[in-house]
């Protein structure tokens, strides 16, 4: 009898691979948290309209010599429909999210963004009618619950800022689930920059009603906003790309701790304990159900 497991070797490098893996996506998550601080610096001075603008417009600057290096073959989006609808999803999702972080504790829209897996998981279900066994029911019901606890509705004003970070999160949910059906054709590289690039004009019709032009010492920090956006994007699809899901989509909740720590060290921010908690809830939701997809996907 044949043992077909694989090898010591097998092992060992599917490991290591794992670990790279984890490595970006904490990198990732921890300059996605610089960019949060740079974008909550920037919100009392200019609009969210214009944030988003020049976000993307430097944004995919930065991305251009990665187009270049992908060639011809890398630069042609294979279905331009889903393209555009992503590119709308991202401008929708960035304008409640830029929103968010300007006028929400740091700590409680990182947690209220993590229902993105969440309202991944329903649209799935709802609309590409994928396999909705209990578990994955319950785990959802789980993770909305953990964002009620954060928002606590009637225990008090509920926060605009709040409802704009789940807005913001069902968004990037229809955002991930388009980009999935078109990593099958198309380069990783034109999945990031094309919607990039499309926001650039969607945000500017609603910013040219509130523009402002910026002082040089803004274009410096938008410029920046810009660069560290893009690099964190490639980062979370680096990580993706050499380790399993398993072990990589865990790690993005990292992102949570890292904007705690920037809340705390630049704003004087200290989360309450039922953003703790919720975040825990969600967080707890989401690994599980990041094992259940990783079991669907394997036919189990």
């Amino acid at each position: 009898m044949t043992d077909n497991r694989p090898g010591p070797s097998g092992g060992t490098a599917l490991a290591s691979n794992n670990l790279l893996g984890m490595g970006w996506m904490v990198m990732a998550s921890a300059v996605f948290s610089a960019n949060f601080t740079v974008i909550r610096t920037l919100g009392s001075e200019v609009h969210v309209f214009e944030l988003v603008f020049f976000r993307n417009l430097f944004g995919f600057i930065f991305l251009i010599p990665f187009l270049i290096r992908a060639g011809r073959a890398g630069l042609i989006p294979s279905r331009p429909g889903l393209t555009g609808l992503r590119g709308l999803m991202q401008t929708c999702a960035l304008m409640f999210w830029y929103y968010a972080l300007i006028v929400t504790p740091f700590a409680m829209a990182a947690s209220l963004s993590m229902l993105e897996p969440i309202f991944a998981s329903i649209i799935a279900i709802l609309i590409l009618r994928e396999k909705a066994s209990l578990a994955r029911w319950a785990v959802v019901i789980f993770g909305l619950a953990g964002s009620l606890i954060i928002i606590r509705p009637g225990f008090g004003a509920l926060s605009l800022g709040a409802l704009a970070a789940v807005s913001s999160a069902m968004f990037w949910a229809v955002f991930l689930i388009i980009g999935k059906v078109q990593t099958r054709d198309d380069s990783l590289i034109s999945v990031v920059a094309y919607p990039t690039l499309l926001v650039v004009p969607m945000a500017l019709i609603p910013a040219s009603f509130f523009w402002q032009w910026p002082t040089p010492e803004q274009y410096m920090w938008l410029l920046l906003t810009g660069i560290l956006s893009s690099t964190a994007n490639l980062m979370f699809t680096k990580a993706y790309q050499i380790g399993e899901v398993t072990a990589v989509a865990p790690m993005s909740f990292a992102r949570m701790i890292f904007a705690a720590i920037a809340g705390y060290l630049f704003f004087s921010e200290v989360p309450e304990i039922w953003v703790w908690i919720g975040g825990a809830l969600i967080i707890a939701a989401g690994i599980y159900l990041t094992r259940i997809e990783a079991k669907l996907a394997r036919g189990d």
